[in-house]
Order: C-alpha cells, then structure tokens, then sequence
C-alpha cells in the first residue's frame, strides 16, 4: 500500500508537470526519482507484463486525475495568472535541482560531458523562445477537422510523447510551439460546455481528436522509452548531463515561451486582466522563493533517507 500510494503521488506530479507549458513530466519524475523505473517498466511491458503492469497502473491513475483538473485550471491561469503560476512551477524545479546533480556528482567531468549540457540547454531554451516568435492558428482545424487532420494529430502526439519521456523538455511546450496547447485546451472544454448545456453536436468529432492525440502518445513513448532505457543503461553519466541542461533550459524557457510573451505585452500596453504587473511580479517572485524553499527541504529529505539506508 506504501508503494501503490508512492507510486500514485508521482503520477499526479508527473500529471501537474505534463500539463503546465515549460514544465516536463519527465523532469518531475526524475526529482520524485521514478523516473528510470518507468522508462524500465514501459520499455518492457511485453517481457514482464504482470509487474509493470502493477507498478505503472498508480502512476497512471495519478497522471489521469492530475491532468484534467491541471488543464482545466491552466485554461484560467493562462487568461489571469500567467506570472504568478510560472514562478510556483520554476521555484519547485530550482528548489529540486540538487536532487538530479546528485546524480553526478563525484563523477569525472570531460568536455563531451559539458558540450552535451551546453547543446540540451540551448535545444531546450530555443523551443521556449520560437513559441514565441511562431504560433500558427489551428483553432479552426480542430473545429471542423478534415480526415487528414486526424492522422495528423497522431503525428503531434508522437512528437509530443519525446518531450514527456525525456527530462527537461516540456511536451505542453512543444504543442504550445506548433501551435496545439490552447486550440486543444479551448476547443474541448468548450466542447465540454455545449455537451453540459445539452448540445451534444462536434461531441464525437473532439472524442476522435483526443484519442488519435493519445495514440500518438502511446506509440511515441513506447519507442523512445526504449532508446532511454537503453542510454541509461549503457550511457548513463552523459545521459544524466543531457538531462540537467534540458532541466535548466526549460526553467529559462518558462519565462521565455508564446504564452507569457503575450502576457508580456499585454503588460507593456499597460493593460492586466486580474492582478496589476506592480502585483503581480514581487507576488511571483515570493512564490518562487517559497517553492525552492519547499522543494529543497523535499531535497534535503530525500538525502537523509538515502544515507539512512
């Protein structure tokens, strides 16, 4: 039971992450240090069926009750909050850092080593700041899709599954640069809305977008949790720098991506839609300092218990 409601917590946080543009899931995996255990678990389901299947069902269940209310609450803190909830999510990242240099420390460092940090944090820093620069309007797309429309979402959820299953690189972030994360999000929750108010008609058309997405999701993270597997595996100390520098780029990324540039300018007009930009930037920033605090007291714990052990 203490496993099955580790397990479950994780997911919720891996649920959190994967949901919040600039966050990953994978990078919350990696701090609740699950993240190796379930590139192992997905990458061999067919060969031990019965306990991957025990171990991954919680965290399932935990990314699924996560993820609603998440994009849910994302839909509104992108129209109101957006500083304010990019400071909590980059002060617990910041906080859990030590956790994942844990992972290397003691190591001999060469320039393989550092030229993969520099390369993973530039790649993870760039995708941030082309959302910003491209966001092509699919909302129309999605609204009537066209047969074509929905292979193609099998396509972006291949896409996004290598954001998910490696650390540092945020799956909402990839959707949010070409152009997906919002039209998703509104098109069904408004679809949601019209089917509450008895308007059931586009209902099995959003069904269809949504489950050709998470095909591409499924067949997406299978594959690449494989190759992770097998880096971690034979590769592991590079690996690991690879994942730091993706970790550090998107926590520049999150203050540096389409949906908080808008903000941005909306700030620069002199214009707020709930909270005044004199507000709402010290209100952020103190949410930043008290998510480190709390993810490295988390961090502090974790290292207690290890030397316990």
């Amino acid at each position: 039971m203490k496993d099955w409601l580790k397990s479950f917590l994780a997911g919720i946080g891996i649920g959190v992450g994967s949901a919040v543009p600039g966050v990953s899931g994978g990078t919350i995996a990696v701090i609740l240090k699950e993240y190796e255990k379930i590139v192992w678990s997905i990458s061999n389901i067919f060969k031990q069926f019965k306990k991957t299947v025990i171990y991954l069902l919680p965290i399932l269940i935990g990314v699924v009750l996560a993820l609603i209310p998440t994009i849910y609450l994302m839909h509104k803190a992108l129209n109101g909050f957006v500083f304010g909830i990019v400071c909590v999510f980059a002060g617990f990242i910041i906080g859990s850092f030590p956790s994942i240099k844990d992972e290397v420390k003691g190591q001999k460092i060469n320039k393989f080593h550092v030229i993969t940090l520099i390369i993973s944090l530039l790649i993870a820093v760039s995708l941030g700041i082309t959302s910003a620069l491209v966001s092509p309007d699919v909302t129309g797309m999605l609204t009537t899709p066209k047969w074509w429309v929905y292979l193609l979402l099998i396509l972006i959820g291949i896409i996004a599954s290598v954001a998910l299953v490696v650390p540092g690189i945020s799956g909402s972030m990839i959707l949010l640069l070409i152009g997906f994360y919002r039209p998703l999000i509104d098109t069904t929750i408004n679809k949601v809305k019209s089917g509450i108010n008895g308007n059931w008609s586009g209902i099995g058309e959003q069904i269809a977008i949504l489950g050709c997405f998470a095909i591409g999701i499924i067949i997406g993270f299978y594959f690449i949790s494989k190759i992770m597997n097998f880096l971690l595996t034979k590769h592991r100390l590079i690996t690991f720098y690879a994942i730091i520098g993706f970790i550090i780029g998107s926590t520049i990324a999150l203050f540096f991506n389409h949906e908080i540039f808008e903000y941005y300018k909306m700030w620069a007009n002199g214009q707020y839609i709930s909270i005044p930009y004199y507000y709402e930037i010290p209100l952020g920033i103190l949410l930043l300092v008290i998510c480190c605090a709390l993810a490295y007291i988390l961090v502090i714990y974790q290292r207690k218990n290890k030397k316990d052990e």
